[in-house]
């Protein structure tokens, strides 16, 4: 859904960096409040063969497009799966219901997993839905304009942008998420400590951030596909910064969407995560080998409500985050490297117990595929 045209106010909620704090807070205790209450997904793939998948956003994001196109294509099909989808407001929120049993599988970012194996939960990633994250910070005209940068300034020049004014507005989806943490990245980068030199506003969804952005809510955003695309050729906003080009520090070092379980669903239930797993990892060979092709099917099945243009810019940025199914070591570790996990350290974390590359690898084998940037 397009947002609100400039000129339409809806209401966008002003918390104070308190509240948001807390918020953040009470997010992070409820994960181990869960174990008591948690309870095993529906059955799947021996009986109706559903598999439910949580995900992370409510909106249909670019960067689902590995499990979009497995579901579209027939490869689930294939497997005798059949998918239900779980949209959830955030990450924090994906995590919650995935630790509640309200799915098999849970199609986010891992920091929230990551903060939950800290915290004495068993969870495994399964697999990369792409390698890193495909975002962009993009400025109002109107805050490009006070901080004197377009798109076309040096890089130099764009990363110390925001630094130059104190008090920006900032929109995130919900506190710990990922747009959370590159947006406090961009502005370190910039020389502003987040928790004092801007106001951080969560606004639950990218549509909320659009309509923010157009009504002269916020001054920016991080946005991942087509969010960010829309804003620019929608609204005239400003291009900032492209972190899969490298020009957020250390964000380009950190994983991206992945597939996360319940290390007790997995160890019930192999062969439905090995058959999951398998469709996941021929969907993506065919997006990184047939890009056209995957690109039309989804443009009719998952995005028509695009125009045109912004599909285009959308589908060519996206396509620079697929490289392998393989969840290396290093893209977590850079989690924790980017203080992007509180209270955790990263150095004693049980990386060997997380990371289940099991069943990439035997797609992998069985398939014949050796990605060409495999790390």
């Amino acid at each position: 859904m397009l947002p609100q045209r400039p000129g339409t106010r809806p209401s966008v909620p002003r918390p104070s960096r308190r509240s948001v704090l807390g918020w953040a807070a009470a997010g992070a205790a409820t994960v181990p409040l869960l174990t008591a209450c948690s309870k095993p997904p529906a059955p799947a793939g021996a009986g109706s063969g559903t598999v439910e998948l949580v995900h992370a956003a409510k909106d249909s994001l670019l960067l689902w497009s590995v499990s979009y196109l497995a579901e579209d294509d027939g490869y689930y099909k294939k497997e005798g799966l059949t998918v239900k989808r779980i949209p959830l407001g955030g990450g924090p929120a994906a995590m919650t219901g995935l630790l509640s049993g309200e799915g098999h599988a849970n199609l986010s970012a891992p920091g929230e997993l990551l903060s939950a194996v800290a915290k004495g939960r068993r969870l495994k990633v399964l697999l990369a839905h792409t390698n890193s994250m495909p975002s962009i910070l993009v400025l109002s005209k109107k805050f490009a304009e006070r901080v004197g940068v377009t798109a076309d300034s040096p890089l130099a020049e764009r990363r110390a942008a925001i630094g130059k004014v104190r008090g920006g507005r900032f929109g995130i989806t919900a506190p710990g998420s990922i747009t959370d943490g590159f947006t406090r990245l961009a502005l370190r980068q910039a020389g502003l400590d987040p928790s004092k030199d801007a106001r951080i506003v969560p606004l639950q969804t990218a549509a909320n951030s659009l309509a923010a952005l157009a009504n002269g809510q916020i001054d920016g955003f991080v946005g991942v596909p087509p969010a960010a695309e829309k804003a620019v050729l929608e609204f005239g906003a400003v291009q900032l910064l492209v972190n899969q080009r490298g020009e957020i520090d250390g964000a380009d070092r950190v994983q991206g969407m992945t597939l996360q379980a319940r290390a007790e669903d997995v160890e019930a239930n192999p062969d439905l995560y090995r058959a999951l797993v398998r469709a996941d990892v021929r969907a993506m060979r065919a997006l990184i080998e047939n890009p056209q092709e995957a690109g039309r099917l989804l443009r009719r099945t998952r995005f028509s409500q695009l125009e045109q243009p912004i599909w285009d810019y959308a589908w060519k940025l996206v396509q620079l985050s697929w490289r392998s199914p393989i969840v290396p070591r290093d893209s977590l570790a850079a989690w924790f490297d980017n203080r992007l996990v509180a209270d955790t350290d990263g150095k004693a974390f049980a990386y060997d117990e997380v990371l289940d590359m099991r069943f990439a690898e035997e797609a992998l084998t069985s398939t014949g595929w050796k990605p060409v940037n495999q790390t």
